[in-house]
């Protein structure tokens, strides 16, 4: 009976002192952003020679907004801001050759590039934040080589591993599928959270 008492007393003062840590999800977006709840994403412009990359990474995009809930899509004519997307390129890299042959490819990288841009429905301009001058957000910033355009705005890029087997297109065709998807995790944190 002693035990039953101590072990309740202990849960109820655990429940006590953490009643206040809580974790909020969804709606925890920037200030400046805080007027736009409804976003509209037209597919993606593709400027790389990939076929059906639009495709594959605006419904990523779309299922990632969706997932973190920050902001509702919808479409054009009821919405506060538009994700304009364009795709730039496609890069791989070798990253582990054949023992015996270094020309030979067992391991790539594949990064995936895109810039975006929040617009205004109505007007079609860009929908920039309102930061101070001194504040990161507030202006460019070079960051390993990669020019990171004021909040909400930028470029992204989506990186797997590729492994190379005898059914090459089936692997790329995978190998963009998780760049695509580990691409919009990336972009939809930035939209939700600035990072």
């Amino acid at each position: 009976m002693n035990r039953l008492f101590s072990a309740l007393a202990l849960s109820l003062l655990i429940g006590l002192f953490t009643s206040g840590c809580q974790y909020e999800l969804g709606d925890v977006k920037p200030s400046y952003y805080a007027g736009i709840n409804n976003i509209h994403v037209p597919i993606f412009k593709n400027h790389t020679l990939e076929p059906r990359l639009s495709s594959l990474v605006t419904n990523a995009v779309l299922k990632e907004i969706q997932a973190d809930s920050t902001y509702t899509v919808t479409k054009r004519s009821s919405c506060d801001a538009v994700l304009v997307g364009n795709i730039r390129e496609v890069k791989k890299r070798q990253l582990r050759s054949d023992p015996n042959d270094t020309l030979e490819s067992q391991e790539l990288i594949l990064f995936l590039y895109i810039d975006f841009h929040l617009e205004d429905p109505n007007t079609g301009r860009r929908i920039e934040s309102t930061a101070v001058e001194g504040d990161f957000y507030g202006k460019s910033k070079q960051i390993e080589g990669e020019e990171v355009i004021k909040a909400g705005q930028g470029r992204v890029i989506g990186e797997t591993i590729q492994f190379v087997d005898p059914s090459y297109q089936v692997g790329e065709r995978n190998a963009l599928s998780f760049a695509a998807q580990d691409l919009a995790t990336k972009l939809v944190s930035q939209l939700a959270n600035c990072w």
